[in-house]
C-alpha cells in the first residue's frame, strides 16, 4: 500500500565554495523577487555545493516549507542538527512541521528535545502550546485511525482484484471524510484511468500536486499514466528532475526506479534496484523483470540473464496464482473497450462482462448508456444487467430470444475458442443483432450459430448439428440461409 507521504532528498555534488556562493546569492533574489520555483532550484545548488553550511540549510529549510515542500524541509533540518547539535532552532522547526503534516509523534519528541535543552528559550511558549495541541489532536485522531486504515486497505484490496467501482466508491467515501488523505486521491487517479476516465484522473493528480506540491507519488503516477496514455516524450520530461531524487522509504523508492525504467531512464533505474536489492528488497514479482531490464539496457547482458532466470524470482512467481476474473488489467481493458470501441465490438464485450456475473460487472454495464446512442446495444447491455440481478427484463422480446440463443450456442464451443483472436463467434452474433435478426426460434439460432461458426474450420455436418440441438435439418439449414442473407444485406 501506498505511504501516506515521503520525504525526497536531493544527491549531492562535490562542493565548490564558489559556486555555492553563487548559487546562494541568485537564490536569494529570486525569493525577494517572488520567484519561488527558481528560489528553490539555486537554493538546492547551494547546499549541495556547500554541505557544510549551516547558514544556506537553514535558508533552503524555510523556503521548502513555504513552497509546500514540508518533508523536504523537514530532511534539511535534520542536516542542519547534523552539522550543528546545538541548533535549538531547527529542533522547533521539526516540531511544528511534523505536526503541521499529523506526524504527532515525532512532533512531540523533537518538542521535549527543544524543551529540555531550552526550557526558557526563544520558542519555548511556543513548543509547549504544540505539545498541549498535539495531546488533543492525538485523542481526537485515534478514534478516525482504525476507520481511516480499514477504508485504505479495503480500497487496496479491490484495485488489486480489479474491482474498480467498489474502488471507486470505497475512496470517495474516504476522501469526502479525510480530505487531506493524500494516498486516496493517488488511488484514485489510478482507479479513474483503468476505468477509461483519463480527465478526472490527471485532474485528481493535478489537485494533488497543487495541494501538497512535492508528493512523489503524485508525480510519479502522472508520469506513469501519461506514459500508458501513449504521450511518452511527455512523460519522459518530467521524469529527468527525479533521477536527482532519492526517496528514503524502500517501496517508493521502488516505484521511483521502476518508473524510471519504464520511460527509458535505465542507468538511474539500475543504480536504484541494485543497491535495493544489495539491501535485501525484493518489492513484488516485477522486480527482478525491471533489474533485469535495466541491467540489459546499460550493457550488463550476463548480469540480466541472471536475474531474469533466479531461483528467487521463480518461486515469487509461481507463490502467486492467477485468476482472469481477478486480473487488474483484464477488467480495466474490458471497461476502456466499452467506451472507446464500435458498437459491434461493444456486444461482445458486454457479453464478456455480463459473464463474470458479479457486482463490478453490473456497474461497468451500466455505462453502455452513456457512451452509445445505439438502442440495440444499450438493450442488450441491460438485458445482461438483469440476467447478473435476476431481475425481469421488460424490454424488446428480440432481444431476449438474442440473448437465450448466444448462451445456448455458448454450450457447445468452448470457452478458448470463444475467445480466439482468430475467431468471429461474438462477432457473428454482434452483426446479426445490429442487423435486425429475428432470433424468432432459438433453438435453431443457437444451432445455426454454431454451425457458421465451425464452417471454417472443422466443417460440421448438418445433420449432426441439427441432431446436438434437437432440431431438424431443414429448419436448420433455414435459419443458415435467413443469417446468411441478413449479414450479406448488412
Amino acid at each position: 500500500m501506498e505511504a501516506n507521504y515521503e520525504a525526497l532528498m536531493t544527491l549531492p555534488e562535490p562542493e565548490s565554495p564558489l559556486a555555492a556562493e553563487l548559487h546562494y546569492y541568485r537564490g536569494r533574489r529570486a525569493l525577494r523577487e517572488g520567484r519561488l520555483d527558481e528560489a528553490t532550484f539555486f537554493m538546492a545548488e547551494a547546499t549541495a555545493a556547500a554541505a557544510h553550511r549551516v547558514d544556506y540549510h537553514k535558508q533552503y529549510a524555510e523556503l521548502l516549507f513555504e513552497v509546500g515542500e514540508i518533508y523536504h524541509a523537514n530532511d534539511v533540518w535534520k542536516r542542519v542538527l547534523e552539522l550543528d547539535e546545538t541548533s535549538t532552532e531547527a529542533l522547533y522547526h521539526l516540531a511544528s512541521n511534523c505536526a503541521y503534516i499529523s506526524l504527532y509523534e515525532e512532533a512531540a519528541m523533537y518538542a521535549k528535545r527543544y524543551l529540555d535543552v531550552e526550557a526558557h528559550g526563544r520558542y519555548a511558549d511556543s513548543v509547549q502550546s504544540l505539545l498541549e495541541l498535539i495531546e488533543l489532536e492525538q485523542e481526537l485522531e485515534d478514534e478516525d485511525e482504525d476507520e481511516l486504515i480499514t477504508w485504505h486497505t479495503e480500497a487496496q484490496q479491490h484495485i488489486d482484484k480489479g474491482r474498480l467501482f467498489a474502488a471507486k466508491s470505497t475512496l470517495e467515501r474516504l476522501i469526502d471524510r479525510y480530505p487531506r488523505f493524500w494516498p486516496a486521491f493517488n488511488n484514485l487517479a489510478i482507479v479513474n484511468f483503468y476505468l477509461g476516465n483519463d480527465e478526472a484522473a490527471f485532474e485528481t493528480l493535478e489537485y494533488v500536486l497543487d495541494e501538497n506540491p512535492g508528493n512523489l507519488h503524485a508525480l510519479l503516477n502522472t508520469i506513469l499514466l501519461l506514459h500508458e496514455a501513449g504521450q511518452s516524450e511527455a512523460a519522459l520530461q518530467l521524469s529527468v528532475p527525479l533521477t536527482r531524487v532519492r526517496p528514503l522509504q524502500f517501496d517508493l523508492r521502488y516505484k521511483l526506479a521502476t518508473t524510471l525504467a519504464l520511460v527509458g531512464q535505465y542507468d538511474r533505474a539500475y543504480e536504484e534496484l541494485r543497491l535495493l536489492k544489495d539491501r535485501g528488497f525484493r518489492g513484488d514479482s516485477l522486480f527482478g523483470h525491471w533489474l533485469s531490464v535495466s541491467a540489459y539496457k546499460t550493457g550488463r547482458l550476463e548480469e540480466a540473464a541472471t536475474y531474469l532466470n533466479s531461483d528467487e524470482l521463480k518461486q515469487f512467481e509461481e507463490a502467486s496464482p492467477y485468476d482472469i476474473r481477478d486480473n487488474l488489467e483484464f477488467r480495466s481493458a474490458l471497461v476502456q473497450g466499452l467506451r472507446q470501441e464500435e458498437d459491434a465490438a461493444r456486444i461482445e464485450i458486454i457479453r464478456i462482462i455480463s459473464k463474470l456475473a458479479d457486482d463490478e460487472a453490473f456497474e461497468a454495464l451500466a455505462l453502455t448508456n452513456g457512451i452509445t446512442d445505439n438502442e440495440m446495444v444499450i438493450a442488450f447491455a441491460e438485458k445482461c444487467r438483469a440476467e447478473i440481478c435476476g431481475a425481469p427484463f421488460m424490454g424488446d422480446t428480440r432481444i431476449t430470444r438474442a440473448y437465450d440463443a448466444l448462451v445456448l450456442a455458448e454450450t457447445e464451443v468452448t470457452e478458448a475458442e470463444q475467445m480466439s483472436l482468430e475467431g468471429d463467434f461474438y462477432e457473428r452474433f454482434s452483426r446479426l443483432l445490429l442487423a435486425d435478426a429475428s432470433f424468432e426460434d432459438v433453438t435453431a439460432s443457437a444451432a445455426a450459430l454454431v454451425w457458421m461458426f465451425y464452417a471454417k474450420r472443422d466443417a460440421l455436418v448438418l445433420d449432426d448439428c441439427a441432431t446436438t440441438f434437437g432440431i431438424d435439418v431443414l429448419t436448420l439449414t433455414e435459419t443458415i440461409r435467413s443469417f446468411k442473407q441478413t449479414l450479406e444485406q448488412a
